[in-house]
């Protein structure tokens, strides 16, 4: 076998080993494709571009406000927390005391007798005042600056029970009623009498003129005739004094009648006095207790708006408790600028970040856009009304409570645009420049 020695050519001579080296690699296979993964990664982008989309946000400033919103209790005057009658979160009802404030008066007594006042008012209104009859007033001598007020009421209300069922002044009209009927009875037989005599003057006026003929014609002595003549007189004389006495009845029963509408009258002005004397007692009284007591305004849930405890002192002014109505409706009034105001329709998703609330914090509001106003306000924006569906729970499930007028900021979510339509736009409008 022979061995074939091969030289190496003049052309290899002249390349040297760095340069075949060099020659000889084989690049990495990512610098070999790199043109077409770039390409591929460009068309990825501009294609995601069209899947992409998200909402343009128009901003503006908001204000909260409820139907039937909570209702804020304030303290009308300085002084001690007396008695705390309630607790934070308590369910109460339309009227029900919630604390007292420090008063000269007894705040038990004062609103046992509102009570009473009210079951007396009904008794008035309905015309049934002869039920005051079964009243009895328990005793009230701790009513402070009400007392004096009070005492004149319970003196009007005296007065005003004697002119009730069996009260001296209704016994006074019975009798005096009574006496009218037995006027008017005797006045039926005087008439019946007078009628009787006035036949029988009748029948004697034409006896007289019979006689006075008889007497012309000489049938009959003159004395005769002077006889008949005094029964005549008499006759008439009776019937005069039986006239007489009929008018005198008809005086007598006048009077009484008189006397009957004098007591009357009487009777209805003490009565008109004691529905004064009754309001004018009930107007102080509630005065004092919207000063003294504090009171739910209706049902709902009572808040402490700070830690409270008895004897603490309170101000004038000072915000005590909030009380939660069962039902309350919350929205958003919006002022939107011009600017991007096209975009905004009903139905919309909004964002409401509140002021005092943190939304890093607390979270934010959600609300959709319910009413969208044609006409500009005076600083050239637009009301907006958004309802808040989930009241005022954030998207953290926290609960802000309610203030008027509470401040956010709001972002009204319009309809999404693709990211590609953006780049597009975005180029157009750099070329227009």
């Amino acid at each position: 076998m022979s061995l074939l020695i091969t030289k190496p050519s003049k052309q290899n001579e002249l390349i040297s080993n760095e340069v075949q080296e060099l020659i000889n690699y084989r690049p990495h296979w990512i610098i070999r494709k790199g043109n077409v993964i770039f390409f591929f990664i460009i068309a990825l982008l501009l294609t995601s571009t069209w899947f992409i989309a998200y909402p343009d946000v128009v901003k503006g400033s908001m204000k909260l406000v409820a139907i039937n919103a909570p209702k804020l209790q304030i303290a009308k005057t300085d002084g001690r927390l007396q008695k705390l009658l309630v607790t934070n979160e308590q369910e109460v009802k339309e009227g029900q005391p919630l604390a007292f404030l420090q008063s000269t008066a007894s705040h038990i007594q004062v609103l046992s007798l509102q009570s009473m006042l009210n079951r007396i008012e009904f008794y008035t209104m309905k015309d049934s005042l002869n039920k005051l009859l079964f009243i009895h007033l328990p005793t009230y001598d701790h009513l402070g600056e009400i007392q004096t007020s009070y005492q004149d009421f319970l003196g009007t209300l005296n007065e005003t029970l004697q002119t009730l069922a069996n009260g001296y002044y209704q016994q006074k009209k019975k009798a005096l009623q009574n006496d009218l009927f037995n006027l008017s009875a005797i006045q039926t037989n005087t008439q019946i009498q007078k009628d009787l005599l006035s036949q029988d003057f009748e029948l004697q006026k034409k006896e007289y003129k019979i006689n006075e003929k008889l007497a012309k014609d000489k049938v009959i002595a003159p004395l005769e005739l002077y006889q008949n003549r005094s029964k005549f007189i008499s006759k008439e004389h009776s019937l005069a004094q039986i006239s007489a006495q009929v008018i005198n009845n008809q005086i007598a029963e006048q009077n009484k009648k008189k006397e009957i509408l004098e007591l009357q009258k009487y009777i209805n002005d003490q009565q008109q006095k004691f529905r004064s004397s009754l309001y004018t007692l009930k107007s102080k009284l509630e005065q004092w207790i919207q000063q003294y007591v504090i009171s739910a305004p209706e049902n709902g849930i009572v808040l402490f708006t700070s830690f409270l405890q008895e004897n603490q002192l309170i101000f004038n002014g000072q915000e005590i408790f909030y009380l939660q109505p069962p039902q309350t409706t919350y929205y958003g009034q919006m002022l939107a600028p011009q600017s991007g105001l096209g975009k905004i329709k009903i139905g919309q998703h909004v964002l409401i970040r509140v002021a005092s609330y943190p939304s890093n914090e607390f979270g934010y509001l959600t609300g959709e856009v319910a009413y969208i106003s044609n006409i500009p306000t005076a600083k050239d924006s637009f009301l907006i009304k958004v309802d808040l569906p989930k009241g005022l729970q954030t998207n953290y499930n926290k609960s802000i409570i309610f203030r008027n007028n509470l401040a956010a900021q709001s972002e009204v979510m319009t309809d999404n645009r693709r990211l590609f339509e953006r780049f597009v736009i975005g180029l157009r409008n750099l070329g227009n420049r």
